[in-house]
């Protein structure tokens, strides 16, 4: 499962995303979770927009099949943290 959240948000709260990750890691269950600390509900500063999306169409093309274009340069001035599961996306080119 891929997991994203902006720390901000005041609809969903990061500790709800935070009890869901620690949940699937103690079931052994693989879950990649990327926070972006100065993002509320949904992500409005384009770094972040477009790090989101580069994320997420890799982790989809090797989960869900079909090609994905390099990451690259496109993480480049987001916020983002990866909280856990690293190893499920730095082979993607994802740091």
């Amino acid at each position: 499962m891929l997991i994203f959240h902006g720390a901000n948000d005041v609809r969903c709260k990061v500790a709800e995303s935070d009890t869901i990750v620690a949940a699937m890691q103690a079931k052994s269950i693989p879950v990649a979770y990327v926070v972006y600390p100065d993002e509320g509900h949904g992500f409005q500063k384009p770094a972040n927009r477009l790090s989101y999306i580069a994320i997420a169409e890799a982790f989809f093309a090797r989960h869900l099949g079909g090609a994905f274009e390099p990451v690259g340069s496109d993480l480049e001035g987001s916020s983002h943290e990866i909280r856990a599961g690293n190893d499920l996306l730095t082979d993607l080119g994802v740091t």
